[in-house]
C-alpha cells in the first residue's frame, strides 16, 4: 500500500528543486508510461488507478494500485490520466555521447513545449542527440516530458555548457550550423556535413558569445513582405532537420 510519505514525494517532483534534490521526475499517461516501460530508463514506482486498469490492463510487477484521490495527490494534471511512473534521472555526459551525423544544440531555450516538441521532431528526423545550454529549460519537466511523447526516452538530451562544447567540435574539424536571421539560404546549401545545429531562443536567438564560434551561417528565408520578427524556435527546427534529411 502506498504512504503518505511517498505520495508526498511523487508530488513534490513537480518541482524543479525536488527533482534535482532526489534524481527523479514524474511520467503520466498511458502512451507515454507505455513508451517509458519499453526504454532501458530505471522506474521506480509505479502507480495506477482500478479505473484505468480497467480500460487498459498492465501486466508489470512493479504496478500498485491507488485511489483516484491518491492519484489526484501525486499528479500535477488537473484530470489526472490515471497512470504515473516515478523514474530515475539518467546521468549521461555530452562527452559520452554517440557519434551522430548531426547533433542539435539549443541555446537558452526556455519553454517547456517548444523543447519537448523539438526532442520529438529531432527523433522523427533520426537526430539522437541533442545539447541545451545550461539556462535551457529542464528536460525532466513535466511539461516536456508530455510534449515529447515518448520520445525522450528514445534521444539523448544533456545539459553542457556550450561554449566549451562548441570549441571542441571546432577541434575536431566538425561543422558548427546556426540558425540566424543573416546568413546563407538553407535551400542554397548543396551539402551538409557532419556537426552541430545551433538554435537560439525566439526572444534572443543565439547568444553573442557563441556567435564566433558559427562555422556556417544558415537562415530560413522569408516571403517578400513578411514583417514576422522569428519563427517559433521548434517550427525552425523541423524545417531545418527536414532540409538536412533530404540531403542525407
Amino acid at each position: 500500500m502506498i504512504t503518505k510519505n511517498t505520495i508526498k514525494l511523487v508530488s513534490s517532483l513537480q518541482q524543479g528543486k525536488f527533482r534535482k534534490e532526489h534524481q527523479l521526475f514524474v511520467v503520466e499517461g498511458r502512451k507515454t508510461v507505455e513508451e517509458l516501460l519499453q526504454s532501458s530508463f530505471s522506474v521506480v514506482g509505479l502507480y495506477a488507478t482500478e479505473r484505468f486498469l480497467q480500460d487498459s490492463p498492465l501486466g508489470d510487477e512493479r504496478l500498485e494500485t491507488v485511489s483516484e484521490t491518491q492519484m489526484a495527490q501525486m499528479s500535477g494534471l488537473s484530470t489526472p490520466p490515471g497512470i504515473l511512473a516515478v523514474v530515475r534521472i539518467p546521468e549521461p555526459q555530452a562527452a559520452k555521447l554517440p557519434k551522430e551525423p548531426l547533433s542539435i544544440v539549443l541555446d537558452g531555450i526556455n519553454n517547456p513545449g517548444n523543447l519537448g516538441t523539438i526532442i520529438r521532431t529531432a527523433e522523427w528526423f533520426g537526430v539522437k542527440n541533442i545539447l541545451c545550454s545550461e539556462d535551457c529549460v529542464e528536460p525532466w519537466n513535466p511539461k516536456v516530458i508530455q510534449a515529447t511523447m515518448g520520445s525522450i526516452f528514445r534521444v539523448n538530451v544533456v545539459s553542457t555548457d556550450l561554449d566549451d562544447y562548441l570549441r571542441q567540435q571546432h577541434a575536431q574539424g566538425k561543422a558548427v550550423y546556426g540558425a540566424l536571421l543573416q546568413g546563407e539560404s538553407l535551400y542554397a546549401k548543396s551539402e551538409w556535413q557532419e556537426g552541430v545545429l545551433v538554435i537560439g531562443s525566439e526572444s534572443h536567438g543565439i547568444r553573442k558569445p557563441l556567435i564566433p564560434l558559427i562555422t556556417h551561417p544558415i537562415t530560413i528565408p522569408r516571403a517578400t513582405g513578411s514583417v514576422t520578427e522569428s519563427l517559433n524556435a521548434s517550427m525552425a527546427t523541423g524545417i531545418f532537420l527536414a532540409f538536412w534529411a533530404s540531403m542525407t
